[in-house]
């Protein structure tokens, strides 16, 4: 495992976790795997979780391709939305229609996100999500697919989509480019490869990285008020941790790249902080 190499000087007011809670481990419910598809009910989960990650690219194309607003007040939200099929993709079964939890510290929107899904990734990934609603779209004589909207609330709405990508198509690389704004290469090693899963390494996919560099790197770059850009790098990391606490995902790629990315950030802040940059 990665180890704590940068100065641990105390942030000068700021009240930030050293390191960020898991909670402790769910398995993802075997009803609702059946309720989606119950061909897989005698299937482990590891097998199926494997096997979508598998086909990560082809699901992420039905996803990226199917068109819709990315919000949309909940007043004007429909029922369902039709949707162009894509060629040699599984069509998608539900659009999600993400809000933010009215107990959140952020003010409530009447805004919601549009996400476009599969109800299999959903309910093979995220432990406590609310019972999926079984989907089976149609398509009309126009050739289009309709496909029923179904709600999702989580702590932070505007922060749904890279976990949402990430449980989609298991893109570590991707995942890091929404987490931390530093050079693809910085985050890349001998041995590791860009999809989630492909490191042969028993510390994890961030094993061989140098935490102080990849640090220092972002506590140069840093624009203008670096303590404030900073921050707003802790924000996003906490809101996609956040969500996936509260929607019981528990993958062990998912969770390095958060910890590695929360240990950066905050050796960044501490270099800037006692100004050793």
């Amino acid at each position: 495992m990665y180890q704590h190499q940068h100065p641990a000087a105390p942030l000068p007011n700021l009240q930030l976790p050293r390191t960020l809670n898991r909670p402790a481990f769910t398995e993802v419910q075997r009803e609702a795997i059946l309720a989606v598809e119950p061909n897989l009910g005698q299937v482990p989960f590891e097998y199926i979780r494997k096997g979508l990650h598998a086909r990560g690219d082809e699901l992420m194309a039905s996803v990226t391709a199917a068109v819709v607003p990315p919000q949309l007040p909940r007043s004007r939200l429909p029922s369902s939305f039709d949707i162009a099929p894509t060629r040699g993709a599984a069509p998608i079964t539900h659009i999600l229609a993400v809000q933010t939890s009215p107990s959140s510290k952020h003010p409530t929107t009447d805004s919601v996100f549009l996400v476009p899904a599969h109800h299999i990734v959903l309910a093979a990934n995220c432990a406590h999500i609310p019972r999926i609603p079984v989907s089976r779209p149609q398509m009309r004589s126009n050739g289009m697919l309709t496909v029923p909207v179904m709600p999702l609330v989580v702590p932070h709405a505007e922060a749904f989509a890279p976990l949402h990508a990430f449980l989609v198509s298991h893109r570590l690389d991707r995942l890091m480019s929404a987490l931390l704004p530093v050079p693809p290469s910085m985050l890349s090693h001998r041995g590791s490869a860009s999809r989630g899963g492909g490191s042969s390494s028993a510390g994890g996919p961030f094993a061989h990285i140098s935490t102080p560099q990849v640090a220092t790197f972002l506590a140069t770059s840093a624009s203008g008020d670096k303590m404030s850009a900073l921050m707003a790098l802790t924000r996003t990391v906490s809101a996609i941790w956040r969500n996936a606490c509260a929607l019981g995902v528990f993958d062990r790629e998912l969770w390095a790249a958060l910890d590695f990315s929360w240990e950066v950030i905050l050796g960044a802040m501490n270099m800037v902080a006692t100004r050793a940059v």
